[in-house]
C-alpha cells in the first residue's frame, strides 16, 4: 500500500548536514582502522572432513587450511552454474572495517549485499577472502608482502580447482583498504587478472607501471572525505602516463560507499566479461533499482529526542492532492449492521427490516489539514455513494411483503463531502487516528432511491406498487438517517488514512548525518511524542542504534540520556522541519569507543603529514630516548579516541551556522617492536591530548533551482597536548614533549583539512511524487542543527524576442488565461502541483506540464525556428 511519504529521502540526507562529515582527521579514519573483534571467544573451527557444496545463487562458507591454521572465507555461485564448464570470477578485497576471522563479514560490505539480493544480476564466480590481521597498519594489509595478501592467491588456487575457475577470465576488485590492496595486488602479480578494478583506493605510483597492458578501471567518489579522490587521480595518471590502458570515473556527489553506483549495475559485470570494451557511465547510467540485501538490525542502544520533524499545512495540502490515489481502492465501501424501523399504515402496525447493507463509492479528492490543538480535519470529496439494501422484509398481523435490493445512490451530479476530525496519537511506534467527529449532508438534488427490486406481498389489500412507494418515501423521508449512516463509517475512513500517515523509518536518514565518513551507524527512528496544532504536526523521534560491528552479538542495551531535540524547539509554522540534535553523536562516538574500533596507526590516514608522527628522526625532537634504541627498532604511532567527542555552542556566525567539535581526551601512543618474526610491539610514550575547532556551514542559492551548502573550518583549532614515558621504560632520558607533539598534530590536521576548506555540496530537492520540497534555510540553534524546507515556485522566463501567449490548468480547475509574457520578463507561480499549459497560438491540444520548482526558458532553438519552451540554463 502506498504511503504518505513524510520524510526525506537518504539520497539527499548526507547533503543536506553534509557539514560535521569532514570532522576531525584522527576520528576520520578511526573508526574505519579501529582494533577489530575477532569473534566469539568460544568460536569452533568446523569439521575438516566436511567440505559444503555448491549453492548456486548464494554464498558458501569454505576453509582453507595451512600451516597457520584455517581461514574462513566465502564464494558465492552464479545461478545457472555448471561444474563441467569453465567459469569466469571476481576476487573482492573487503574494507578494514571486516577485517577478523569470523569469515562473514567480508561479504556483508560492498559487493556481497548486492549479489545475496539479486542472484541473476552477476554471472561470475566472486572469491571473498578475509584480512585477519586486525592491529598492523590497514592501507597495506592485501599487499603481496602480508600473509593476508598472499592467503588471497592460495585461496583462489584452491577455488580455481574446485570451482572450475577460467584462469584468464579472473577480475581483482577491491573497495576503500580493497582499492588500496587491488593497485598493490594487482601490480605485483598482474598475470593473474583479467582486469582491475580499484574503488575508492590508492596506493604507490612507483608499482603501477607493472600494470601495463592490464585494462585497469579505478572508480572513486567526488565526495569521498575520507580517501579523497586525489589519490586515484594520482595513480591513474601516473599508469596513463606508463602507457597503461586506464580508465577514471569520479562519481558524481558520491562519498566513499559508493556500492549503489556500481553493484547495482548491469553494465559493470557486463564490461568485467569484456575488460578491453569502453567503461559504462556510472554517472549517467539511470538507476537500476537492486537493492542490497539488509544487515540484521539488533538495537544496542537508544537515544531519545534525537530528532524533530515538523509537517506543516503547506506540506499536507501538497500531499492531498495525491492521497485520493494512495487510497485503496476499497477505501470507502464496507458492511452495516442491519437497520430495524416500524410504521402504521390505516391502523395497522408494521415492522421493518432492512438487511444486507453494504456501502461503496469513490473517493475523489482527500484535503489534510491541521486546524486545532490535537485536531486535524480530513475532507474527502466523494462521488457515486451507493447504499445497496440487500433485501427488506416487512410483516404485520395479517400482511407481509419482501423486497430485493434497494440502492440509495448519492453523488452522482458532483461530489458531496464528508468531514472527519480526528485526533493523531502514537500507539507504541505506530501513528493513530482516532475519529472524535464527522459531519456529512446528502444535497436534496444529488441524490436518488431506486425502486426495490423482486417484491413479494401477502394479505389482502398489500400491493407491490403500495410497498414500492411507501419504502422508497420512507426512505426519502429518512435522509438525516442515512446522513448518519454514512458518518458511522468516518472511523473506518480514519483507519484507511491511519495507515497512510505512518512515518517511514528516518534512521537510514538520520545516519547519514553522521559525522566521520567512517563506520557509518545504523540507526531506526520511531515517534517518540507528536503533537498537532493549528498550522501542522510536530514530532519527536528517539532513535536506535545497532552495533558498528555486525559481528558483535549479545551487547547488553542500554538507553542513554536525552539528545535534547524537544517538541517545543519545533517552530510552529506551517512548513517541512527537520532538526537533529547533535548531542546524538557523542553517544554513537561513545558505543564506536565501546566496540575497540576508536584506533589508528597514523600511517594510514591518506595525508603526507601525518608520516611525520611516525618518524624517528621528527619523534625524537620531542622524546629523545628513541635516540637509544637501536636503528633497526620499528616505530609505530597510534592515536585513539578515549572519550567521545562532543558538540557546543551551536549558533549563527559571520560565515553561517557554527558548531564547535570537541575532542575531550585523545591520545597519541609510541610503540616500539624489535626485528625479527613473532617480536611485539612495546607501548614506549603516550601523549594526552585535547582539541576544539569550529565548523561553519551556510546555505548558497546559486540560482533558481540550484541549492549548495558550504562547509569550512575556521582554522580556530586548539589543540593542547602533555606526554609521559610508559611505566617499567628503562632509558636514561625521561623528557616527552608533549606540546611540540600536539602542534605536530595541528601541522598535520590543518593540512589535511586545508584540503577541503569550503566545500559546496549540493543539495537536491525531496521529492514527493506530485510535488517537492527545497532547501530554504539552514540553521544552528542551541542544541539542534535545523534545515526548513519550502514548496518552490514554478517560474517561465521569456528570452525571447516575441511575446508569449500560453493557459494554463491545475488538477481540479477549468482552462485559464490566456497569460502574456513579455520578453525579458518572468512569471511565477505558488503551486503544490505541476502546472499544466498549453500555448494559445498553436493547437489546443499541446498540453504541457512543468514541475514544481522548475525554470523553464521560452527561446528560439539553437537550430533556429519558432521560439519554445526549454528548461532554463543554470
Amino acid at each position: 500500500m502506498s504511503q504518505f511519504r513524510l520524510w526525506m529521502p537518504t539520497s539527499s540526507a548526507h547533503l543536506l548536514f553534509a557539514a560535521p562529515r569532514q570532522l576531525v582527521l584522527f576520528i576520520v579514519l578511526l573508526g574505519l582502522i579501529g582494533t577489530q573483534t575477532t569473534g566469539p571467544a568460544n568460536a569452533q573451527t568446523p569439521a575438516a572432513q566436511t567440505t559444503p557444496a555448491w549453492r548456486p545463487g548464494q554464498l558458501t562458507e569454505r576453509v582453507y587450511r595451512d600451516e597457520a591454521g584455517d581461514h574462513k572465507y566465502q564464494v558465492f555461485i552464479p545461478q545457472g552454474y555448471n561444474s563441467q564448464n569453465k567459469s569466469p570470477a571476481i576476487v573482492f578485497l573487503h574494507g578494514a572495517g571486516e577485517r577478523g576471522n569470523d569469515g562473514a563479514k567480508q561479504a556483508k560490505v560492498g559487493i556481497g549485499p548486492y549479489l545475496v539480493a539479486n542472484p541473476s544480476l552477476c554471472p561470475f564466480v566472486v572469491v571473498f577472502p578475509q584480512a585477519e590481521d586486525t592491529t598492523g597498519r590497514a592501507l597495506g594489509s592485501w599487499s603481496a608482502e602480508t600473509a593476508d595478501g598472499q592467503r588471497v592467491l592460495k585461496i583462489l588456487d584452491e577455488v580455481t580447482t574446485q570451482a572450475n575457475l577460467d584462469e584468464s577470465k579472473i577480475a581483482l576488485v577491491g573497495w576503500s583498504m580493497g582499492g588500496y590492496g587491488a593497485w598493490n595486488l594487482g601490480s605485483s602479480t598482474p598475470n593473474r587478472w583479467s582486469a582491475i578494478v580499484p574503488l575508492s583506493g590508492g596506493g604507490d605510483n612507483d608499482l603501477v607501471a607493472k600494470l601495463v597492458g592490464k585494462p585497469v578501471w579505478a572508480i572513486h567518489g567526488e565526495t569521498d572525505s575520507l580517501v579523497r579522490p586525489t589519490e586515484s587521480r594520482r595513480l591513474t595518471t601516473a599508469l596513463r602516463e606508463a602507457g597503461g590502458n586506464v580508465t577514471y570515473t569520479e562519481l558524481t556527489g558520491v562519498g566513499h560507499d559508493l556500492f549503489a553506483k556500481v553493484f547495482a549495475q548491469p553494465a559493470f559485470y557486463k564490461w568485467l566479461q569484456n575488460p578491453e570494451a569502453d567503461v559504462p557511465d556510472l554517472n549517467t547510467l539511470p538507476a537500476s533499482g537492486l537493492a542490497a540485501a539488509p544487515l540484521p538490525f539488533r538495537p544496542v542502544m537508544e537515544i531519545p529526542n534525537a530528532a524533530t520533524v515538523r509537517v506543516g499545512n503547506e506540506v499536507l495540502r501538497a500531499l492531498s492532492y495525491t492521497a485520493a490515489n494512495r487510497l485503496p481502492a476499497n477505501a470507502l465501501s464496507g458492511l452495516l449492521a442491519d437497520m430495524y424501523d416500524s410504521t402504521s399504515v390505516q391502523g395497522r402496525s408494521f415492522s421493518i427490516q432492512f438487511s444486507g447493507l453494504s456501502y461503496n463509492g469513490r473517493v475523489d479528492r482527500v484535503q489534510i489539514r491541521a486546524v486545532g490543538t490535537e485536531r486535524l480535519n480530513v475532507l474527502l470529496s466523494l462521488s457515486n455513494i451507493t447504499l445497496t439494501i440487500g433485501g427488506t422484509y416487512v410483516s404485520g398481523a395479517r400482511h407481509a411483503a419482501q423486497t430485493g435490493p434497494i440502492n440509495i445512490v448519492i453523488g452522482h451530479v458532483r461530489p458531496v463531502a464528508l468531514s472527519v476530525d480526528v485526533t493523531p496519537y502514537l500507539d507504541g511506534q505506530r501513528i493513530r487516528f482516532s475519529s472524535v467527529g464527522a459531519s456529512f449532508q446528502i444535497p436534496p438534488d444529488n441524490w436518488y432511491i431506486t425502486q426495490p427490486a423482486g417484491i413479494s406481498v401477502q394479505g389482502f389489500g398489500m400491493t407491490e406498487e403500495a410497498v414500492s412507494s411507501g419504502l422508497t418515501s420512507g426512505l426519502y423521508g429518512a435522509r438525516s438517517r442515512i446522513e448518519n449512516e454514512v458518518v458511522k463509517a468516518a472511523p473506518t475512513v480514519a483507519a484507511q488514512l491511519e495507515q497512510q500517515f505512518q512515518l517511514l523509518d528516518l534512521g537510514p536518514f538520520l545516519a547519514q548525518l553522521w559525522p566521520l565518513p567512517v563506520y557509518q551507524p545504523r540507526l531506526r527512528a520511531k515517534p517518540q511524542q507528536i503533537s498537532t496544532d493549528a498550522s501542522g504536526v510536530s514530532l519527536v523521534l528517539a532513535v536506535e542504534a545497532s552495533s558498528f560491528d555486525p559481528a558483535l552479538l549479545n551487547q547488553p542495551f542500554k538507553r542513554v540520556a536525552p539528545a535534547g531535540a524537544g517538541i517545543t524547539s519545533v517552530p510552529l509554522d506551517d512548513k517541512f522541519h527537520v532538526a537533529i540534535s547533535p548531542s546524538m553523536w557523542s553517544a554513537l562516538s561513545g558505543q564506536m569507543i565501546d566496540e575497540g574500533l576508536a584506533r589508528i596507526d597514523v600511517l594510514d590516514i591518506p595525508h603526507d603529514q601525518f608520516g611525520k608522527l611516525a618518524d624517528r628522526e621528527t619523534l625524537s625532537t620531542a622524546i629523545p630516548a628513541l635516540r637509544e634504541f637501536p636503528a633497526e627498532h620499528e616505530l609505530r604511532t597510534e592515536f585513539t579516541l578515549k572519550q567521545p567527542l562532543s558538540v557546543e555552542g551551536g549558533r549563527e556566525g559571520a560565515s553561517g551556522a557554527e558548531l564547535d567539535f570537541v575532542l575531550p581526551k585523545a591520545s597519541l601512543l609510541v610503540s616500539t617492536r624489535k626485528p625479527g618474526a613473532g617480536s611485539q610491539w612495546a607501548p614506549f610514550a603516550e601523549v594526552d591530548l585535547q582539541m576544539k575547532e569550529t565548523l561553519a556551514g551556510r546555505l548558497l542559492k546559486p540560482n533558481f533551482v540550484d541549492r549548495k551548502l558550504e562547509v569550512a573550518w575556521k582554522g580556530n583549532r586548539q589543540i593542547n597536548g602533555e606526554g609521559r614515558l610508559l611505566a617499567n621504560t628503562d632509558v636514561a632520558s625521561k623528557e616527552v614533549d608533549g606540546t611540540n607533539l600536539a602542534a605536530l598534530f595541528a601541522t598535520a590536521w590543518g593540512g589535511w583539512t586545508d584540503q577541503s576548506l569550503a566545500i559546496a555540496t549540493t543539495v537536491p530537492d525531496v521529492d514527493l511524487g506530485f510535488t517537492r520540497l527545497r532547501l530554504e534555510d539552514f540553521t544552528a540553534a542551541g542544541n539542534v542543527l535545523a534545515a526548513k524546507f519550502t514548496i518552490p515556485k514554478i517560474r517561465i522566463t521569456n528570452s525571447s524576442p516575441e511575446k508569449f501567449v500560453y493557459e494554463t490548468k491545475g488538477p481540479f480547475s477549468p482552462w485559464g488565461g490566456p497569460f502574456i509574457l513579455e520578453p525579458g520578463k518572468s512569471h511565477e507561480y505558488d503551486l503544490p502541483y505541476p502546472l499544466t499549459y498549453r500555448p494559445s497560438s498553436t493547437s489546443k491540444s499541446e498540453v504541457y506540464s512543468l514541475l514544481v520548482g522548475s525554470h523553464s526558458e521560452y527561446r528560439v532553438p539553437l537550430t533556429g525556428g519558432s521560439p519554445r519552451l526549454f528548461q532554463a540554463k543554470r
